[in-house]
């Protein structure tokens, strides 16, 4: 592919270009699928704790990854090739997605709900594996900068495939039979696309001068319960990656708690479709795009732990926003600014871990935060819909949105206690 063999280009501009490639074809290939899941469980007959499910269950699988994935990445020092292994394994999963309406009806939901689960497994060792890898690729001058353009590329790819793929999946099937048809055929679409996702991670140029790249400290001891002993002492040692992971929790709890009541107000309420889907996830795409810049602007002026504290404060005010929507097209129009909200957490918390984690051992710290933020996963979105079964959906929306706003305060703590270092 010529888009890879300009070698004019310095290492560091010649990265840029594939990491923005790399962004683009990731957010073809996953928003086929991912925007989609829960309209497909429903399409399948899946009942609300099917949806709760389907947020649950990629949390366990990826608890369990992170095990090994932190072995794997310490044993097998090629990152960028453990990485595509894993990413092209769980690609894979959209194969098996498509054989899922060949079974019958009564297992249909539930084995792809436990199927999308599943993909977290390979899933989540390659993103720890990525995660690590680019903060050896780009310095920390350059890490804020190369995601940020990354983000809006690949946010403007994945609104243009998410509204022309919900408004194909609602106006052209005249029956569910027709319309999980067209499903199959959209997750063919998004293996072959990752096919190529993985070609161009694979183009990355490692530049051995970067001082930042990760050193790896070997334990003394092979013990497991020893190895643990020594992760906890390095968690609990460094305590602004400590401050962090606390705030991290607090908010990735309130935070995913509200997704599934989030899809039961838009579908039992407001009467949502895949056409109504794809509309959403376009207007709050183009928010992203608009302000990943202006995030990236605000966290160099103001610092990561300012501007993390007020985009998680603006997350806060979402599920009130749904408390106050009468009509599908209100919600549509608050995406603006959730849209803008998600595009500053997103970014942020990735800065924010960076800034928080040192080099040396920095793909055990990320393996530590992935486990953190799973185990709230396990437990938020079936918390949050029995909420909405215990009350109602407006008593557990006011609730998600107060711990929300709860957990932007911790943040602003952090930010008070670390602006003057």
């Amino acid at each position: 592919m010529k888009l890879f063999k300009n070698k004019s280009k310095s290492i560091l501009d010649y990265n840029l270009s594939v990491n923005n490639i790399n962004g683009i074809l990731q957010a073809l290939s996953i928003n086929l699928v991912i925007p989609f899941a829960s309209l497909y469980t429903k399409r399948l007959n899946g009942t609300d704790n099917d949806i709760a499910l389907l947020n649950s269950y990629p949390a366990i699988f990826s608890i369990l990854a992170v095990f090994i994935g932190s072995y794997l990445f310490r044993k097998y020092k090629n990152k960028k090739r453990v990485t595509g292994l894993f990413f092209g394994f769980g690609r894979s999963f959209f194969l098996l997605f498509v054989l899922i309406p060949f079974l019958p009806a009564w297992i249909q939901p539930g084995l792809f709900v436990l199927l999308y689960g599943a993909m977290n497994f390979p899933n989540s060792i390659a993103t720890m594996g990525w995660q690590s890898y680019m903060a050896d690729i780009f310095s920390e001058t350059w890490r804020g900068r190369a995601f940020s353009k990354r983000s809006a590329l690949s946010t403007i790819s994945a609104l243009v495939v998410t509204l022309i793929t919900g408004q194909l999946l609602f106006y052209i099937p005249k029956s569910n039979t027709e319309r999980i048809k067209f499903y199959q055929v959209f997750f063919i679409i998004a293996f072959i696309l990752a096919i190529f996702e993985i070609y161009s991670l694979t183009k990355y140029k490692l530049d051995k001068s970067n001082r930042q790249i990760e050193t790896i400290t070997e334990f003394k001891s092979s013990s497991f319960l020893h190895n643990i002993k020594n992760i906890i002492n390095m968690t609990t040692s460094n305590k602004r990656f400590l401050h962090y992971c606390i705030c991290v929790v607090m908010f990735h709890f309130a935070w995913q708690m509200g997704w599934p009541l989030f899809f039961s107000y838009e579908v039992d309420i407001l009467h949502s479709n895949e056409s109504w889907t794809a509309l959403i996830t376009t207007v709050s795409c183009i928010a992203q795009a608009i302000t990943f810049p202006l995030w990236q602007k605000l966290s160099e002026k103001k610092g990561n732990e300012f501007s993390i504290f007020l985009a998680i404060f603006i997350m806060g005010l979402t599920p009130f926003m749904y408390m106050i929507s009468t009509n599908i097209i209100h919600v549509v129009l608050f995406n603006f600014v959730t849209g803008s909200a998600v595009a500053g957490t997103t970014l942020l918390l990735l800065n924010n871990l960076y800034e928080s984690a040192p080099n040396e051992n920095r793909t055990l710290y990320i393996g530590i935060y992935t486990v953190l933020t799973n185990i709230t996963l396990m437990a938020a979105p079936i918390l949050g819909m029995n909420l909405k079964h215990w009350t109602n959906i407006y008593i557990a929306l006011f609730i998600v949105g107060s711990l929300r706003l709860l957990s932007s305060i911790a943040f602003f703590m952090r930010y008070r206690a670390y602006k003057h270092k």
